[in-house]
This record gives C-alpha cells, structure tokens and sequence, in this order.
C-alpha cells in the first residue's frame, strides 16, 4: 500500500488541488491510500475531499491533531510509515522560480520522506 499524507487546510480550493495531485500520480488507484490531516480548530469540513477519493477509490483516513500543521504533517507521515506528504505551492515568480507558503517549506525542510508540492495554476 503507497501512503501519502496530506493536510486540509482552511482553503477548500487549496486542498482539492492537492487531492488532485495525488490522483494524477502514476498507478494512483492501485493500492493507494490517502491520510488527511486536520491541524487544530481552523481546518475546513474534510467531507468533500474525502468524497472526492471515494470516487476514485482511493482510502482515505482523517486524522485531528493538535500540532501546528507542519509539525502535523511529517509526525503523522512518520507515524503511518507513509511513502510521500504532499504540500500545496504557489505559482512561480516572475523570475520563474517555485514560491513556498512558510508550512510547505518547513514540511520540505524536516520531512524524512519525499514531498510533493502540489502548485496553483498559472494566471
């Protein structure tokens, strides 16, 4: 089974692009399993996002914590031996280069795992 944790955020659009990015990895069907992760008080309903697995049979767990989400997101990746932990981006700089939200990069820096960084679309 290929575990990939992701957190959900307070931005329901935010989050369903990360939900799509697990989708489209390559074989994402075959055999994976989602853990979302709710870091305190301030995450949106996980309900449509866990819809939206379902009907791409896909598992997917929820998981409440009380860390802040960074911290959340590589404990419980540790914790559930998962394969990947998957972080929302922004869109580039006009200099072409990847724009980190300060959660995404501490995730990048303390993460013992791959990270997928799942970017917003080019305006």
């Amino acid at each position: 089974m290929y575990t990939v944790v992701v957190g959900a955020g307070t931005d329901h659009e935010r989050t369903l692009r990360k939900a799509r990015a697990i989708v489209d990895l390559p074989a994402a069907t075959d055999s994976l399993a989602v853990v979302l992760v709710r870091a305190g008080d301030g995450s949106a309903d996980p309900s449509e996002i866990t819809a939206f697995f379902d009907e791409h049979d896909i598992d997917t767990t929820v998981e409440t914590v009380s860390s802040d989400p960074p911290t959340a997101l590589v404990e419980v990746a540790a914790e559930r031996e998962a394969d990947l932990i998957c972080v929302g981006g922004r869109t580039r700089s006009p200099a072409g280069k990847a724009q980190l939200r300060s959660g995404a990069q501490s995730v990048l820096i303390n993460a013992d795992r791959p990270v997928l960084v799942a970017g917003e679309p080019d305006h």
